[in-house]
C-alpha cells in the first residue's frame, strides 16, 4: 500500500532491456525481463545529494483489478497515487505493464527464473556500490505498485525468497481473502521476508479473520487520519505506529537515507503501522 510520492519511480538502469508493449503483447520467451524501479522513498541508496536513488530495489506491476490487484478495496483505488502515477508517466506506464507482460503465460517456474534474474541484477548493483565504499542494507520492497494476482506467482517469489537469504524483503498485500486469492500460507515464516496486510475500513473483516489464521503477520492500516486508525486498531494487541514519512516527519528521501530504510519499521516489522489519507 503507497499514498504519496513525489516523483514516479524510475526504471532501473538504460542498460536493461526496454520494456515489451502492452499487456496483450506477450514476448516470446527468449526476450522476457523484468525491470527494477528506483523509488526514492524506499531504496537502499541515494545519491550524494540525498535527492534520487541510486540504487534500484524495487518492482512493480500496474495496479488495479483488471492487472495485478485482485483484492483491491473502493479505499485503495480511491487514494492508491501509483495507480495515479501510471497515468501520468508514459515511461513508467510501460515498464510495468512489460513487466505483468513478461510473467503472462508462464507458471510458477517459468516465473521463479526471470525473478532470479532481477533479484541476481539488484545484488550485483549492491555489489559493485559496496566496492566504491558505499554502505548499502540488502533491503528490496516486493511491489511498489501492484500485488500478488496468483497463487503461482507468490508461490515463484517464495522460491527466490527462500534461494537470497543475503537479502531482506519487504511486502504490503491485499491478497489475503480465501474468496478470492489467499498468498499467506505461501508467504508464511520466510525468517527474510516480512510481510504487511494492507488494511482499510473495507477489508479489516477480512484482515482480522486473516490474522486469526497467521498472527505472525503485521498490519499496514490506512485509515483518514492517524486518530481514526489508532481508534480503529484499539482493540489489536502488540504496538502501533503511524508512518513518519506519511506524517511528515521525516522526508522522503535526503542524504540520511530513504525513508523506509531509515525508519525501519516496515522493513524489519517491528509493529503494525497506521497511514493517513490527510497525512495528520
Amino acid at each position: 500500500m503507497v499514498l504519496a510520492a513525489e516523483a514516479a519511480p524510475s526504471a532501473a538502469s538504460p542498460t536493461q532491456p526496454t520494456s515489451p508493449g502492452p499487456s496483450n503483447d506477450v514476448p516470446d520467451r527468449s526476450q522476457r525481463r523484468l525491470r527494477r524501479s528506483a523509488d526514492r522513498k524506499v531504496t537502499n541508496l541515494p545519491s550524494p545529494n540525498g535527492r534520487t536513488a541510486k540504487l534500484a530495489n524495487t518492482f512493480g506491476l500496474p495496479a488495479g483489478r483488471a492487472f495485478s490487484c485482485p483484492g483491491a478495496t473502493a479505499t485503495c483505488e480511491r487514494v492508491c497515487y501509483a495507480g495515479k502515477l501510471e497515468k501520468l508517466y508514459k515511461g513508467l506506464r510501460e515498464v510495468l505493464v512489460g513487466n505483468m507482460a513478461a510473467l503472462t503465460g508462464l507458471d510458477r517456474n517459468g516465473m521463479a527464473v526471470l525473478l532470479t534474474d532481477m533479484i541476481a541484477g539488484f545484488r550485483v548493483d549492491c555489489e559493485r556500490a559496496e566496492r566504491r565504499g558505499a554502505v548499502v542494507p540488502r533491503d528490496f520492497r516486493i511491489h511498489w505498485d501492484g500485488d500478488f494476482f496468483s497463487l503461482a506467482y507468490a508461490e515463484a517469489w517464495a522460491d527466490v525468497i527462500r534461494s537470497s537469504s543475503d537479502i531482506h524483503f519487504w511486502v504490503y498485500t491485499r491478497s489475503f481473502d480465501p474468496r478470492a486469492l489467499d498468498v499467506l500460507p505461501t508467504l508464511a515464516y520466510l525468517p527474510n521476508l516480512t510481510v504487511y496486510l494492507s488494511v482499510d475500513p473495507d477489508n479489516l473483516a477480512v484482515a482480522r479473520e486473516a490474522r486469526k489464521r497467521n498472527p505472525w503477520v503485521h498490519w499496514a492500516y490506512l485509515a483518514e487520519t492517524f486518530a481514526a486508525g489508532r481508534e480503529d486498531l484499539s482493540s489489536l494487541p502488540g504496538k502501533r505506529y503511524p508512518c513518519p514519512e506519511n506524517g511528515r516527519r521525516i522526508p522522503l528521501i535526503s542524504q540520511k537515507g530513504s525513508a523506509c530504510i531509515r525508519c525501519g519499521v516496515c522493513v524489519s516489522g517491528r509493529g503494525d503501522v497506521v497511514f493517513s489519507v490527510a497525512k495528520r
